[in-house]
């Protein structure tokens, strides 16, 4: 079985901190939701260097992704591929289950439920196209996404496509059957047009996608609790000393009910990160 814990050790990447207090851990007795914020971390020192480790598990999902861009004549290079995974896109890993989007056309889903001992992959019908500034766009071509699983067999999936003149299209879909199949729902492009900074569901009703910092100083986040049906923004009340700072939310991480939502902040020139928490699959959110 493949572990974190395997994991940091063969690519010698543990921090022990993270691993002794990540959701991987054997958890202690009423701290779950101290864990939330930790597993949050762990999930990105392990996305930070997942290439080398599905490397190992016998699968490169940098090779993979820049292998499918390179068939379609877009040099984007290894390094630019990494900071994607490393800012939490094309990759999920939770425990043995390992999620990687290809971006052919359309857009192919590997996954795994054994730690990358074996593999099956999904078709995301549908998905080689894109409505984009009134128009339909064929044989598109996703610069990232976001994927991700919640409950027994649900998931979501979000493509980006490329930017221009600073707006992003993107594609939601979602899974009720563990991601062999991908249904697509609306999303908040047409009434908010901007760039994506994360994205996340805690259940097939209830998600969030983030935005970039733009005018406002406040995080920028628009969230649907009705499957994509309506969207509308996140009121977030900033702690005092905050308020007035650029903020650029990230991806929501969800453990059951219980999430944590990062948010890059700068104060003063000096960047830093704070956390909202909920314990309601994100109907309601926090600062603690």
């Amino acid at each position: 079985m493949m572990t974190a814990e395997k994991l940091f050790e063969l690519i010698g990447a543990a921090e022990d901190e993270l691993l002794e207090r990540s959701e991987w851990s054997k958890k202690k007795a009423g701290c779950r939701l101290k864990t939330v914020i930790a597993f949050a971390a762990a999930a990105t020192a392990l996305l930070a260097v997942i290439g080398t480790a599905a490397a190992v598990m016998g699968v490169d999902p940098v090779s993979l992704i820049a292998d499918a861009f390179a068939k379609r004549g877009i040099d984007e290079t290894p390094d630019q591929i990494e900071e994607q995974i490393k800012n939490g896109e094309w990759v999920a890993l939770n425990d043995d289950n390992v999620a990687i989007i290809v971006p052919e056309s359309p857009v192919k889903i590997l996954l795994s439920s054994d730690g990358g001992q074996t593999w099956k992959e999904s078709i995301v019908e549908n998905s080689d196209g894109i409505e984009a500034f009134d128009d339909w766009h064929d044989n598109i071509v996703y610069y990232g996404g976001y994927i991700g699983f919640f409950g027994e067999n649900g998931g979501y999936l979000v493509l980006k496509a490329p930017t221009a003149l600073g707006i992003e299209p993107i594609r939601i879909f979602l899974t009720g059957d563990g991601g062999d199949t991908w249904r697509e729902i609306g999303n908040p492009t047409d009434i908010h047009p901007s760039v994506s900074t994360g994205a996340g569901f805690s259940t097939s009703q209830i998600g969030f996608i983030s935005y970039q910092y733009r005018e406002n100083t406040k995080p920028d986040i628009w969230w649907t609790s009705d499957g994509g049906e309506s969207w509308r923004e996140l009121s977030v009340t900033l702690p005092a000393e905050y308020k007035g700072c650029n903020c650029t939310p990230g991806t929501p991480t969800f453990d059951g009910a219980e999430g944590v939502y990062p948010i890059e902040v700068v104060r003063g020139g000096t960047e830093e990160t704070i956390y909202m928490y909920s314990d309601d699959f994100g109907l309601t959110w926090s600062f603690r």
